[in-house]
């Protein structure tokens, strides 16, 4: 069966700047039952592939809401470097099954969560910053992946990022323009973004729909005929 991602079994290192931030941070909650936290943005993969690879902010989201003990002890924004930004889960940006090719493990009373580096490339799509860019270039020199079958499957799972933006919304970056960018960046030819990733993904949801038309007039002409 052909596989959409390449598998991961990493091994957190929790001596990393992030690691430690986010040990010290555990060491603050006092609960009977672990919580659930999420770690994305660029910290799962300094946290999995390159320590070096640091990042002001350790992005996580949870069920609940830490906010008040972030900043009690002077962990958040303006308080330290790097720091701890709870945000909504819907900022991440990733296909409906990113958590099934997730890495999960219990330590110091949290779950930890975090996301495969091939959502976590997906979700830097949007915005595409020269550090996004380099998240990309890491990956791919120490992993070799993703592929581009790999990179194109996965954006044609977040297929709705390529959507106009609300009015009220800050579009972050236009996504189709920075598609073509990473694909001539990282594999050095140029990519038919409608062609090769917004059309496929919406055939399949329109079959998943029941409403491939011409499925179904084929249906109803055997019917007919039957």
């Amino acid at each position: 069966m052909k596989r959409a991602f390449w598998d991961w079994n990493p091994e957190i290192n929790w001596d990393a700047p992030a690691g430690r931030l986010l040990l010290s941070f555990a060491s603050l909650l006092d609960s009977a039952e672990p919580v659930k936290v999420t770690v994305f943005g660029s910290v799962p993969l300094q946290l999995t592939i390159d320590p070096s690879f640091v990042s002001g902010d350790v992005d996580i989201f949870s069920e609940h809401d830490f906010s008040t003990i972030i900043a009690k002890a002077e962990l958040g924004k303006g308080q330290t470097e790097p720091y701890i930004e709870q945000t909504p889960p819907n900022i991440f940006i990733a296909s409906s099954n990113w958590q099934a090719r997730a890495h999960s493990e219990q330590k110091d009373g949290i779950i930890w969560t975090f996301p495969h580096p091939l959502d976590i490339l997906v979700a830097k799509v949007k915005r595409c910053a020269d550090k996004d860019i380099n998240a990309f270039r890491l990956v791919i020199r120490e992993t070799g992946h993703p592929t581009e079958d790999e990179l194109r499957s996965a954006l044609q799972g977040v297929v709705d990022m390529y959507r106009p933006a609300f009015d009220e919304e800050n579009p972050g970056g236009d996504p189709i323009a920075n598609t073509q960018l990473l694909w001539e960046t990282l594999y050095g030819h140029s990519i038919d973004v409608r062609a090769e990733i917004i059309r496929p993904a919406l055939e399949v949801r329109r079959v998943a729909y029941g409403l491939d038309l011409g499925h179904r007039a084929a249906l109803r002409k055997r019917l007919e005929e039957s």
